[in-house]
């Protein structure tokens, strides 16, 4: 490998200017100086000394922010918390006491020794890797037929009643309409635990997929009233605009989940449905929808997200970087709850997350690139003194036990 100007990224790193794969790089680089795996590393033009006098100016700022964030949650002081950094990989931690500690970018460095006392899982990830989730789905035919995605290249897929169905080379699912003769045929896109897919519906209409969600619809809504989806699990829309033949009016597109139905005519919008969350969630980027549960309708402005609460649709204005920033390609937390975070991770790294003994609420702030391995997401929550094991099973699929 060609040499790193390592000075560069972390002049870029600390000024907030770093991309992504910079940052995914610079990350791994950290992982596998603390565990020692120097045979590994990327080749860095970086002295001794040179390490020695970014981790200080690293740790300088980690005590002037942590001094700062101290003196403005003091008990005496009423002081808001400061608006979560952007820039960082690593995300800023606040413990349900309520005293948000603003760890900076020391979190991605830090010294080697503090790391080679940490026990908790820099020595097993050396050993085990649980790779980020990416680009993977099966879609089933209206015949029953099953097409891997993954395994697909790119071209014609298959041709179904006059529709033909191709892959593109960016990996997105296309539907191309010619001789449609039959309306009433469905295919089902569904997407694993570590897997995410976008699909081009025969309208125009794009969605993406988070992990562990499928998505049910009708290869033409040509013939129909209204276009109707079913949505399992999580998806973002842009639908499109589609109008009756010969009229101004619009035919609306409707996704109907296990708790509610959402209608809209043309907007940017997104559904989090999994089963295993408190509460289903709909949120509006732009345009209007109506969302309806059991007991109400409520309609949305962008900006505005309606929770459904035992049937009872609430709206109120959310964060909705954090709500879009899996489609964007990052975990954005937002004062959230362990729980709910390692519920995310289950999903996108396909692992079973197991709790030993009591877990108290944990509130964090900041964000994570999706791109980076499971350890490097655990290993920002060691700064909650929470432990993480990571375990191998029979099928096939890790298991992260949590502790304190």
């Amino acid at each position: 490998m060609a040499k790193l100007d390592a000075k560069e990224l972390l002049i870029k790193y600390l000024s907030g200017e770093c991309t992504e794969e910079e940052q995914a790089l610079l990350a791994q680089w950290h992982l596998n100086r603390t565990a020692d795996r120097d045979d590994q590393m990327p080749d860095f033009d970086l002295t001794e000394k040179e390490r020695t006098e970014d981790l200080e100016e690293v740790w300088g700022r980690l005590q002037l922010e942590e001094e700062k964030a101290q003196r403005e949650h003091a008990p005496q002081e009423k002081a808001q918390p400061e608006k979560p950094k952007r820039l960082l990989l690593w995300p800023s931690i606040a413990a349900a006491a309520g005293v948000a500690i603003a760890l900076t970018a020391g979190l991605l460095f830090y010294n080697s020794k503090s790391a080679r006392e940490d026990e908790n899982l820099l020595v097993q990830a050396a050993i085990q890797q649980i790779p980020a989730g990416g680009n993977n789905a099966v879609l089933t035919l209206d015949d029953g037929r099953k097409i891997s995605l993954l395994e697909a290249k790119k071209g014609t897929l298959a041709t179904e009643s006059g529709i033909s169905i191709a892959k593109t080379k960016d990996g997105q699912l296309v539907y191309h309409l010619s001789n449609v003769n039959k309306p009433n045929i469905y295919n089902t896109i569904s997407t694993p635990n570590g897997g995410q897919y976008q699909v081009v519906l025969p309208d125009g209409t794009k969605v993406w997929l988070n992990a562990a969600s499928s998505l049910r619809f009708p290869l033409t809504f040509d013939q129909m009233s209204e276009r109707k989806v079913e949505l399992k699990g999580e998806a973002y829309f842009e639908v499109a605009k589609q109008f009756k033949k010969g009229k101004s009016e619009r035919v609306p597109f409707i996704v109907q989940t296990e708790k509610q139905q959402v209608e809209v005519l043309g907007t940017h919008f997104n559904i989090n449905a999994y089963k295993e969350e408190p509460g289903l969630k709909t949120t509006l980027m732009e345009g209007s929808i109506s969302v309806t549960g059991h007991k109400n309708t409520v309609m949305l402005k962008p900006g505005e997200q309606a929770t459904d609460r035992d049937g009872q649709l609430l709206s109120a204005k959310v964060d909705v970087e954090e709500v879009m920033s899996w489609k964007n390609g990052y975990f954005r937390f937002n004062n959230t709850d362990l729980k709910t975070i390692m519920r995310q991770a289950s999903r996108w790294y396909n692992v079973d997350v197991v709790y030993e003994g009591n877990i108290p609420p944990l509130l964090i702030t900041g964000e994570v690139s999706r791109q980076v391995d499971a350890t490097a997401f655990l290993e920002m929550l060691r700064y909650l003194n929470v432990k993480f094991k990571i375990e191998k099973q029979t099928n096939a699929r890790s298991k992260i036990l949590v502790s304190l």
